[in-house]
């Protein structure tokens, strides 16, 4: 006989409760009566840590270990000793025809079976994976049913409200108008999980307040319901989520986040009326927000890049339109300066003193530049719009870029450089774009030629056949300039980018040569990097995919193009002509006796020339230089009476210069004048603020410099002036203290004695000699005197 404390041990309340139980209550009758088939069965039951149940006898009494309990929720401890049909009543209609089928003697297995259960008080969804299986007695019937259970429900909804979590991150922005549509598309994929979202809206600001988009499965009049209106606009304004009774369920109104921390729209989610709104369910509805803001971001953004990308298209338009206008504008007036100058200097010869056939032709080289310029710009807006494409025709690729690279001989050969060319195509003609190739080569070459100050430049162009037939045309131009640092070899070739701390002939210079370089070389289809010519300077390479062609020889009969646009690029280059020979003779006489003395720093040659021309006018001296160093040298050997330098210059730049002559004592004092092409720029204010004492914006009218300059030497004269006398003055009081030393003592003990100042102390001396009708030197003597005796 076995008793109840014997068959339910322990101490948990299971144990507890079924100790407890009058089980004689049942048709199970007492304890100590239990047929020993059930006594086993319930000892294997009892110790599992899997819920176990068991159903014994026709009305199915109930005995269920510890790890079951839990399942059992509020029906516990009342479910102890119950029949199965009377605990399980609200949904017997699922699970008697179950229990029936294991009685019946055949087990039973489902996986995540739903069930309606109403353990806590309402008919909750709950998930469970179970067998049935049929307990048989000595005399092949069913004693009763053990059950092995295990919930499953946060399992389930874990799954599928991640699968909801999941489609609505797959919800594209990019194909829909605006957030109204996002707002729709995502109220959508709610719709496909009714379980965990019966109905839903969504809910925008407007000018007039919130205007519902998009919902589903909402009963007319209960989303537009007074007391919900006056949440959602309370949730819209605070960013706080609140929940709400929505009719005869519940809902949660959360902020919609869009582009700012500031609500765009609120969101209504329905609770299902078989979930309580726990942990995990809220935390679900939190994401579901999150993402749909998420998507709001992503729609505004999108929005966003879609009106940026229609600006900058519009942006590009209206910037080729401006450049080929601007170059319309330019020409016009280029060509009625260009037409006349070449006409006045090919009649001049006889007519036109040196000095004027020089202005002139400085004049013809900078509209040249001017004209150059205008070129680039126009096939810069031309690039950007992806207009440029090449017209290629029958070429001598050879001749072509050995006629563009010796237009640069002279240049190299006044600045000391040696220029090698080797070009050899095989003699084959080759299909190109003539002015392409041509402006990609002088490119190279200009900017060989402005950053290499010594050694050499070498030009190689090959045509080499590839093992399936095809060419390349390669281009090279190698230099010993300055090189340029690895990180910053991409760079070069943007838009404007120019490498900060590289020196050259000159700092002046738009920026976008090379880049212009890179965009001919992409409308040829091939490609161009910058490599380091061992052991210093720079190998600019170009490939590009080359046609060998047939022509007749008229065809390719040489044309004034490399003339023309090498007029363009050679003249920049004559700007960077070093001080030579070549300055104006008067220069280099010294200076006479009172005559002003100027020192002009300025790396342009025709500007230096120029500029020189207006201050010898004036009757001053001029030494010219073109960068800081050898300008800080010269004022040190013999300081001038006035400095005026440009800012942009190769090495440091005219600021360094500033800084230097202010912190040299030689020099303090010397006026310093900058010339700039930067109006309003930094580099100004920077110059002004550590001490230069004016600036010139080029274009500049002759007249007002010069008269700024005259200014400056006139108050420098002034004030050296002002600061002799000042000196004599000095010289004059120190020789008359020395004569009257005796009167000075005195009036320094006097000071000392009575506590007054020296106008006072001299006052009590006069007022002694009156009184005394002595001389106020005797007088003084004597304080002196009585001084010394009382020391002694």
């Amino acid at each position: 006989m076995t008793t109840r404390d014997e068959l339910f041990p322990g101490t948990d309340p299971t144990a507890t409760a079924h100790r407890e139980f009058d089980w004689s209550s049942t048709s199970l009758g007492p304890v100590e009566q239990w047929p020993a088939a059930l006594v086993s069965a319930i000892r294997t039951v009892l110790p599992s840590e899997v819920g176990m149940l068991l159903w014994w006898g026709n009305d199915l009494v109930q005995i269920f270990n510890h790890a079951y309990t839990p399942m059992a929720g509020e029906l516990f401890p009342k479910a102890v000793g119950q029949r199965a049909e009377d605990c399980w009543h609200f949904a017997w209609d699922a699970i008697g025809p179950l229990a029936d089928e294991a009685l019946s003697g055949t087990a039973v297995h489902r996986r995540r079976e739903r069930f309606l259960l109403n353990r806590f008080g309402y008919a909750e969804e709950t998930y469970f994976t179970f067998s049935y299986s049929p307990i048989f007695g000595g005399d092949g019937g069913v004693n009763g049913v053990f059950v092995a259970t295990s919930d499953v429900t946060q399992e389930v909804l874990t799954e599928r409200r991640l699968a909801t979590l999941r489609d609505l991150g797959t919800v594209s922005v990019t194909a829909d108008a605006g957030v109204a549509s996002v707002c729709r598309a995502v109220v959508a994929r709610l719709s496909e999980n009714p379980d965990d979202v019966p109905f839903a809206a969504a809910f925008l600001g407007t000018d007039d307040g919130l205007a519902q988009v998009a919902s589903f499965d909402t009963v007319d009049g209960v989303l537009r319901s007074a007391d919900l209106g006056a949440v959602a606009s309370r949730v819209a304004a605070s960013a706080v989520a609140e929940t709400v009774s929505v009719g005869p369920t519940t809902a949660l109104v959360q902020p919609l986040l869009a582009s700012s921390d500031a609500p765009t729209g609120v969101l209504v989610t329905g609770i299902s009326e078989f979930r309580r709104v726990d942990e995990q369910y809220r935390v679900f509805l939190e994401l579901v927000a999150g993402r749909i803001t998420t998507a709001l971001t992503d729609a505004h953004s999108y929005a966003a890049e879609l009106r940026r990308a229609e600006q900058l298209e519009e942006l590009d338009a209206d910037k080729t339109r401006f450049f080929e206008n601007v170059s319309h504008e330019f020409r016009t007036p280029l060509t009625l300066m260009l037409g006349p100058l070449d006409a006045v200097l090919s009649d001049a010869a006889g007519r036109l003193d040196d000095r004027h056939v020089r202005a002139l032709q400085s004049a013809r080289r900078s509209a040249l530049r001017l004209h150059k310029l205008v070129d680039i710009l126009l096939d810069v807006a031309r690039a950007d719009a992806g207009e440029m494409r090449p017209h290629p025709e029958p070429t001598d690729a050879a001749a072509l870029i050995g006629d563009a690279v010796g237009l640069f001989r002279d240049s190299t050969d006044r600045a000391g450089l040696e220029l090698t060319v080797d070009t050899n195509t095989g003699g084959a003609l080759l299909d190109l774009d003539r002015g392409m190739w041509t402006h990609l080569v002088m490119n190279l070459m200009s900017n060989a030629v402005k950053f290499t100050t010594e050694g050499s430049i070498r030009v190689v162009l090959r045509c080499p056949e590839e093992t399936d037939g095809t060419r390349r045309l390669v281009l090279e131009v190698s230099d010993t300039g300055p090189g340029v640092p690895k990180a910053e070899r991409r760079k070069i070739f943007e838009r404007f980018y120019q490498v900060a701390g590289v020196s050259g002939r000159s700092q002046e210079g738009s920026g976008v040569g090379l880049s212009l370089v890179s965009d001919i070389v992409t409308a040829l289809g091939g490609t161009v990097e910058v490599t380091e010519n061992v052991p210093r300077g720079t190998v600019f390479t170009v490939e590009v995919p080359a046609t060998v062609t047939t022509a007749e020889p008229d065809a390719v009969a040489p044309t004034d193009l490399v003339t023309e646009l090498g007029a363009r690029y050679v003249g920049e280059t004559e700007q960077w002509r070093p001080i030579g020979s070549d300055e104006a003779r008067s220069t280099q006489a010294p200076p006479t006796d009172g005559q002003r003395r100027v020192l002009l720093v300025e790396d342009n040659a025709d500007m230096r020339r120029y500029v020189t021309g207006l201050l010898e006018d004036q009757g001053w001296h001029v030494t010219a230089t073109d960068e800081v160093d050898t300008a800080l040298a010269t004022a040190r050997a013999t300081p001038p009476d006035i400095i005026v330098s440009d800012i942009m210059l190769p090495g440091r730049s005219g600021l360094s210069l500033v800084d230097e002559a202010r912190s040299d004592g030689r020099l303090v004092r010397v006026p310093i004048v900058l010339v700039s092409a930067r109006t309003g720029s930094a580099q100004v204010i920077e110059g002004l603020r550590i001490g230069a004492d004016d600036y010139v914006v080029k274009p500049f009218q002759p007249a007002e410099f010069v008269a700024r300059v005259r200014v400056h030497l006139e108050l420098a004269r002034l004030r050296e002036q002002l600061l002799g006398d000042a000196q004599r003055e000095i010289s004059s009081l120190r020789i008359a203290l020395d004569s009257r030393s005796v009167l000075s003592q005195a009036v320094g003990l006097i000071m000392a004695q009575e506590n007054v100042g020296p106008d006072r102390a001299f006052e009590i001396i006069a007022k002694r000699s009156q009184t005394d009708n002595v001389k106020a030197r005797i007088l003084a003597a004597q304080v002196v005197d009585d001084f010394v005796r009382e020391l002694g």
